[in-house]
């Protein structure tokens, strides 16, 4: 373990074998940082934070923080952030508003620079929120999504998994899974081919979703149309499946 001497780490918390801390960090109390996990200088970890292992923490991160919310009453609540997780320098990630709340963030997840997740927010698994990018409170983002610079998304949006989100873009619907948005306000463009080739989905799997897609785009039909035609067109793979459920399920509408 090797702690910079001007870090500050509060008796409570729980610091395992091989962590570093870099100079003028503040650790707070209950907190705990899994083994392997290297954190840079001038950060802040606030209490009942909990970072997995082998994580990486950049200069001046700031966790565990307030909710943003107006006239928010102090409770007891928390961050969890899943092993070999980056957070790189300036990045925000507040806890949630909720006693005994979470703020999740998944496994292998990339946060850049200046990116900010909101209180309540859940990230999947191996999720890349590129820099300048902001989060509202109770965004979910599943497992594979990849979000571009300095996009915003509105409170209670979902963002689908293996999705993709343009640069600048503004969200207030909920993205499909397997798409790619774009736009303020966003707009569907196609489905992520590229990031569906990279988490090796196989070619029918593809074909079947580009199907759907094209389906789900015809602007002469509505979104329970679009939904019953391709349940008798495209073969129900457990991924065509899945994108049934997501639009079903949706509670700001889905993104078209």
């Amino acid at each position: 373990m090797t702690i910079h001497s001007s870090a500050i780490i509060d008796p409570g918390a729980e610091l395992g074998e091989d962590v570093s801390v870099g100079p003028f960090t503040i650790i707070g109390p209950r907190v705990r940082i899994g083994k392997g996990t290297t954190i840079g200088s001038h950060s802040l970890i606030e209490a009942n934070t909990i970072v997995g292992e082998s994580c990486k923490i950049f200069q001046g991160a700031s966790i565990g923080g307030e909710p943003q919310i107006m006239n928010f009453e102090d409770v007891t609540s928390s961050v969890e952030i899943g092993d070999g997780t980056v957070v790189r320098e300036y990045a925000t990630i507040h806890r949630s508003m909720f006693k005994d709340g979470v703020t999740r963030i998944g496994k292998n997840c990339l946060l850049m620079a200046y990116s900010h997740l909101g209180h309540d927010c859940e990230l999947g698994d191996q999720v890349v929120v590129v820099n300048g990018t902001g989060l509202s409170g109770h965004v979910i983002v599943e497992d594979q999504a990849f979000i571009s610079g300095l996009v915003g998304i509105h409170q209670f949006v979902r963002i689908g998994r293996n999705s993709m989100v343009g640069g600048m873009a503004g969200v207030n619907q909920d993205v499909l899974p397997f798409s790619t948005v774009e736009g303020t306000p966003a707009r569907l463009l196609s489905i992520n081919a590229i990031g569906l080739k990279r988490a090796n989905f196989k070619p029918d799997v593809r074909a079947a979703i580009k199907k759907a897609f094209k389906i789900f785009a015809q602007p002469d039909l509505n979104t329970s149309q679009s939904v019953e035609k391709i349940k008798s067109e495209v073969e129900m793979h457990a991924e065509i499946k899945y994108l049934l459920d997501f639009i079903k399920n949706s509670t700001r509408g889905v993104t078209k």
